[in-house]
């Protein structure tokens, strides 16, 4: 097979058109020695054929009929193509039809074996898993002039995985459903709409603490729009929506429907000044709160949604602009809720400005809002406030950057709990002829305002330096800790106040992981590379602690000669879990060989 190659290193070109159908493909092809070991599972080491390719082509016209096929075999992470540290294989596959006329459509579909993926977790380094995972979707479309408009689509997938260092599976499938219609008639510009959609996953033992971990959901939602130009310069816009949920999960069920109704109108009597109201009504606010958690993928048995809950949100805004640099605005909002058997109140008032300026040749964007908010059950007042600021300059060859936000007492969703928050961010590069350095650094945390232990925090710095495309090196450091949902593809932040959603539910977390890079391309043809990451973390999670642990490091070579490419590439994972009851994995990769780009025609 190499000496094969080696022969054809002269490439021939040629293409095929066959009355109305054209077509192209390319692709390499690559032979190489492959090995893979490690500490609990088998070594195996081969010689094996690969590649990849792309057939492309269309019928009469690309906006008739067009096609786009890339399969992939025997594709190893260590030459950086394919994620995953086996050889993975597999294949995309797209096609447009009708492209040119009314009745566009699409179908694609994918299929992978053996490949990479990750469990997330806010702020560090992901789990890593391997697995299959297949996808389908076709979406069709009618736009007739002077008709009302309609699309459909339909998308069905899943995935199976496990995850390395512990004997845990998981799984995920899902499909969804999704029409859309719109027409305008007498100045009015009207949609409707429907989706409906659900999922089964299988979440992996040690993140959820229970020995049965399935979560089944379905979801559905319909709704109404229109918007209509007022005198002006104005708008009116409204919508209906009804929407329903439901989660299964360790033998406990939870549905909801809600049915929401929004309004917006707006005027701009001038250039400077505008007006705008607002109306937003709910008749389910317990579905609401239990359905963001749906949205996220998260597990939410034992909470009830049948209880009677609704809110109302009326809000008018007046804004005028100052200066061209310089905005003002003033509200006045109403909300009601009827939650957990009481009703609550609040009125608030306030206003915002925002200022832009060019500063010691640079630019500064600020903000300060403020809101005084009156809570009729108790008759307290609370002062609010949100700030942010932005600036970014080129100060003695430095090109800099830096923003920040801070805000206290500000509304969630509940009236009865208000929110704190503050980030920053910033950063700096320099070039000194073929050197350059940069470097920038990042926090962020968000609270209840009154509840503690309800934080999630997060840390941050990256750095960067190199010498043209001699050597480049890169750094990082991110810390993370708070509490978050488990779903079926990680953990998420939590959407609603933890004294509403119960401590059961809740996953604590929190590590630190940092990586560092090396790559270098001292010649047109030649690149090398290597990169290291490392996290620890500690979870939590229906009374199961783990400490965790994550290592991974990746090497790679290659040198092209014309369309000849050797490559070499290596991988290292170590990857535990405490609670899984096994030491860590230690899985190795290891690839070298021969690839040869093709235009065959």
């Amino acid at each position: 097979m190499l000496a094969g190659i080696l022969l054809l290193a002269k490439a021939n070109y040629a293409q095929i058109k066959i009355g109305d159908f054209s077509t192209n493909l390319s692709g390499t092809v690559s032979s190489g020695y492959t090995a893979d070991f490690g500490n609990l599972t088998n070594s195996n080491h081969s010689w094996a054929v690969g590649g990849t390719g792309t057939f492309s082509g269309f019928f009469y016209s690309p906006n008739f009929v067009s096609f786009n096929i890339s399969p992939y075999l025997n594709q190893s992470r260590a030459n950086s193509n394919f994620q995953s540290i086996s050889n993975a294989s597999g294949i995309n596959a797209s096609s447009r039809i009708f492209g040119g006329s009314h009745f566009p459509g699409t179908v694609s579909y994918s299929k992978a074996y053996n490949s990479e993926g990750n469990y997330a977790v806010p702020g560090f380094a992901n789990y890593v898993t391997h697995g299959d995972s297949d996808s389908f979707g076709v979406n069709w479309s009618e736009n007739l002039p002077d008709a009302p408009s309609f699309s459909a689509g339909y998308q069905l997938g899943s995935s199976k995985y496990s995850v390395y260092g512990t004997n845990d599976e998981g799984s995920n499938k899902f499909h969804s459903l999704n029409l859309n219609s719109g027409y305008k008639w007498a100045g009015f510009n009207m949609g409707a709409y429907y989706s409906k959609g659900g999922g089964l996953s299988q979440i992996p033992q040690l993140i959820t603490g229970a020995a049965v971990s399935a979560i089944h959901t379905d979801n559905s939602a319909l709704g109404v729009n229109v918007t209509h130009f007022l005198p002006l310069r104005g708008s009116f816009t409204a919508g209906y929506n009804r929407s329903s949920f439901s989660t299964d999960y360790l033998g406990a069920s939870t549905d909801g429907t809600i049915d929401t109704v929004n309004a917006n109108a707006a005027v701009h009597p001038t250039n400077k000044m505008s007006f705008t109201a607002t109306a937003n009504y709910s008749d389910n606010l317990s579905g609401q709160l239990l359905q963001s958690i749906a949205a996220g993928g998260g597990v939410i048995p034992g909470l009830n949604s049948k209880e009677a809950s609704s809110s109302l949100d009326l809000m008018g805004v007046g804004s005028y602009s100052l200066l061209s640099n310089l905005q003002t605005s003033g509200f006045i909002e109403r909300r009601t809720q009827n939650f957990l058997g009481e009703n609550f109140g609040v009125t608030s008032y306030g206003g915002s400005a925002y200022y832009g300026h060019h500063l010691l040749d640079g630019t500064f964007n600020g903000s300060f809002t403020f809101n005084d908010n009156n809570i009729d059950k108790t008759g307290e007042n609370t002062l609010g406030f949100s700030s942010n600021a932005n600036y970014s300059s080129q100060i003695l060859g430095w090109q800099v950057n830096g923003t920040f936000s801070y805000a206290q007492n500000v509304q969630t969703l509940l009236i009865t709990y208000m929110n704190s928050f503050y980030n920053y961010s910033g950063s700096a590069r320099h070039r000194w002829g073929k050197i350059n350095l940069g470097m920038g650094a990042g926090a962020s945390r968000t609270a209840l305002t009154s509840q503690a232990g309800t934080a999630n925090t997060s840390e941050s710095f990256t750095a960067t330096t190199g010498y043209g495309t001699i050597i480049t090196a890169t750094g990082s450091y991110s810390k993370s800790d708070g509490q978050a949902l488990v779903t079926g593809t990680g953990l998420v932040p939590v959407p609603i106040p933890t004294p509403i959603l119960p401590s059961s539910l809740v996953s604590i977390f929190g590590g630190n992981s940092y990586s560092f890079g090396l790559s270098s391309a001292p010649g047109k043809r030649l690149v090398l590379s290597a990169s290291y990451a490392k996290s620890a973390s500690n979870t939590l999670n229906n009374g199961i602690a783990s400490s965790n642990e994550n290592n991974e490091f990746n090497a790679l070579i290659q040198y092209q000669v014309r369309k000849l490419s050797f490559i070499s590439g290596s991988s290292r994972l170590q990857q535990g879990f405490s609670s899984s009851g096994t030491k860590p994995e230690v899985i190795t990769s290891y690839y070298f060989g021969l690839s040869r780009w093709f235009n065959f025609f």
